[in-house]
């Protein structure tokens, strides 16, 4: 599975003092699961966690015990939860994304591709120039292509459509309790929680007009966040095929050796309150990948 599936790394915690014994590594990370998890509720942790002993009976280091967390990690049924095991704690080195885009005729189409957080600043300052460059062509509709976006951080992403989304809430996390963490765009930066993004970054002021959203089944992650931030919003509608189904929060632990473990903590909601999670998203229109542009823009010509 992708690294770039692993969006929304709310929160990087770790997770306690070096620790030698093998038992001692697994309980670390089986407590970690079970504190955190949205599946946590739904396991039975005594029989996991008893099985989970017995599979490192012969375990001589904290890599001989990651077989038997991913087992614990499988039986508790989430495919957004992974654990990350390498030398460098499971985080490959990545190419410098940016967004892309040019005018089709009166359309302004807008590629985003999937960032990491390192490639934040450089991904928002590309954006914001490429936004600049398409209000000032006044286009009557706009495209925001999320195909191929596995995810990432997802406030790059959404900084730069945020002059698209407007104003206001326009998703939210929710944990297993019922509570909720809003994110959208507030004074023209986005927020998530308290925390605003890109406080710096001034980006072009909100645009008006009809907005459609390409997907596909590599639609995942913080890519399937920032299609549900246009999801109930005005003139918006989606086109393609159904994302991957991981449009869920993880939250990273470090554990002694380097390794993460990402787990999923919250669901993501859209701003109607509609909850989404391991279920791939449906788009508006159905329509084969490589039509979707071709439909994307019959239905803006049809808005204006």
């Amino acid at each position: 599975m992708r690294l770039a599936l692993v969006a929304l790394l709310l929160l990087a915690a770790t997770a306690g003092e070096p620790v030698s014994a093998p038992r001692a590594y697994l309980d670390t990370a089986l407590d970690l699961l079970q504190q955190h998890s949205v599946e946590s509720s739904k396991a039975d942790w005594r029989r996991l966690r008893a099985e989970a002993h017995r599979d490192i009976a012969h375990a001589q280091r904290p890599a001989d015990t990651y077989r038997a967390i991913n087992r614990v990690i499988s039986a508790l049924g989430n495919p957004h939860t992974l654990l990350l095991a390498s030398a460098n704690g499971g985080a490959p080195s990545s190419t410098p994304t940016a967004p892309s885009g040019r005018m089709i005729g009166t359309t302004a189409y807008l590629r985003l591709p999937e960032t990491s957080s390192d490639n934040g600043e450089a991904y928002v300052e590309s954006g914001r120039r490429l936004l600049g460059d398409l209000v000032a062509a006044r286009p009557r509709g706009w495209v925001v292509d999320l195909r191929g976006n596995g995810g990432g951080d997802m406030h790059p992403m959404l900084t730069v459509v945020a002059p698209l989304l407007g104003e206001g809430r326009a998703g939210a996390f929710v944990s297993p309790n019922g509570t909720t963490r809003d994110w959208g765009v507030r004074d023209g930066h986005v927020f998530n929680g308290d925390e605003v993004s890109f406080p710096q970054v001034t980006m072009p002021a909100a645009v008006n007009g009809p907005v459609a959203v390409l997907i596909g089944g590599q639609t995942a992650s913080s890519g399937e966040a920032v299609l549900i931030s246009f999801i109930g919003a005005a003139n918006a509608r989606s086109f393609g095929e159904p994302t991957a189904g991981f449009a869920t929060a993880n939250e990273s632990f470090e554990l002694s050796d380097g390794a993460r473990l990402a787990i999923t903590t919250a669901h993501m909601a859209d701003r109607t309150g509609r909850t989404y999670g391991n279920t791939p998203i449906a788009p508006h229109t159905l329509v084969d990948s490589k039509g979707a542009l071709d439909a994307a823009i019959e239905w803006l010509a049809e808005q204006t």
